[in-house]
């Protein structure tokens, strides 16, 4: 399984994120192996199909299953998800689990 915490320089929850991620990958019993890439221009936005930070993918793919809609790629700004009728700035440990287990395969 290749997981991907990409980011931007101007977007400081991605340490929560990262957080979130050791944590869920503990409870779900995997081996915290993962990349952390930083997007630092439009070009490398379009090329990790980036369009907010903090974003983490699961064998290429976002976690939230909702991106797939989005086009609008940027190596700007922040991201906002939404769980279980809450808004985060970050991916929450539930949901990265779920992600895993939907995408992990």
């Amino acid at each position: 399984m290749k997981i991907q915490l990409i980011r931007n320089e101007g977007c400081h929850i991605w340490q929560t994120t990262e957080k979130e991620l050791a944590a869920a990958l503990a409870q779900a019993g995997i081996p915290p192996e993962y990349e952390i890439v930083v997007v630092r221009n439009n070009e490398d936005a379009t090329r990790y199909r980036f369009f907010g930070s903090p974003q983490i993918t699961i064998n290429g793919k976002d976690l939230d299953s909702t991106a797939e809609q989005f086009s609008n790629y940027q190596a700007l700004g922040c991201r906002i998800y939404l769980w279980q009728g809450k808004m985060y700035e970050y991916p929450p440990k539930e949901m990265i689990i779920e992600a895993i287990k939907r995408l992990g395969s």
